[in-house]
């Protein structure tokens, strides 16, 4: 049974939460501050995290930039669920490393669905994937060019991981944008050309395998 830390100050919310994970078959535990989400975090383990970003004593964000830069808990999903819906504030979570970004009011069908995709791609039985000289290790989040592990941000490492589990596989931009940032598509589309930029700088001599198909957005080519 999976074990989902819910945290979120609105009781009513919460509990909505929880009881739509709890008829799934989910674990669920219910706090209302950062430091009761500390205080459990350090007791007990879990599968994945949802979390509001406002909250009593903080801002949820603390709580997700401690979860990303520590060892222990870098690989536990987190879904943030805030009333925060301006483009600033959703690019702020994703790029600290947020697995996904939904804002209030939001359906809860589609939150449950959104957690159980996480969950099954987290639970991927396959670990490594290599395409030429890049080497995917999901275990560990990290992406290796010839073996030196490469310096990516969570949303350049989301984009280089479809590449590299599809490789020769053409996506358009909405096709990759819909991919890396669910249903935020409008605003992300637009900055998806400055990230490839970014990525084929970052591969340096082998930046060409990211190739742009005229017409229909870009692929990861299989070196020859």
């Amino acid at each position: 049974m999976k074990k989902i830390l819910i945290v979120e100050d609105d009781k009513d919310i919460a509990n909505l939460i929880s009881e739509a994970l709890t008829s799934q078959g989910f674990k669920t535990y219910l706090v209302n501050s950062l430091a009761q989400a500390y205080s459990f975090l350090i007791q007990s383990s879990v599968d994945l995290v949802v979390l509001d970003l406002i909250l009593p004593d903080g801002d949820g964000i603390e709580l997700l930039k401690y979860l990303r830069f520590s060892s222990k808990y870098s690989n536990i999903p987190v879904v943030i669920v805030s009333a925060r819906g301006a483009e600033l504030d959703r690019v702020l979570g994703l790029e600290l490393g947020a697995d996904d970004y939904v804002v209030k009011p939001f359906s809860l069908r589609e939150l449950v669905i959104r957690i159980k995709k996480i969950l099954k791609t987290k639970d991927s039985p396959i670990s490594q994937v290599r395409v030429g000289p890049l080497l995917l290790d999901k275990e560990r989040k990290t992406i290796f060019l010839e073996d030196n592990p490469l310096n990516l941000t969570p949303t350049e490492y989301k984009i280089l991981e479809v590449f590299i589990e599809n490789p020769e596989k053409v996506f358009s931009r909405e096709e990759l944008s819909n991919h890396i940032w669910a249903l935020e598509r409008e605003y992300y589309s637009r900055v998806l050309d400055a990230y490839i930029c970014r990525l084929r700088d970052k591969l340096g001599e082998y930046g060409e395998l990211i190739e742009t198909v005229r017409g229909f957005g870009y692929r990861l080519k299989k070196p020859a």
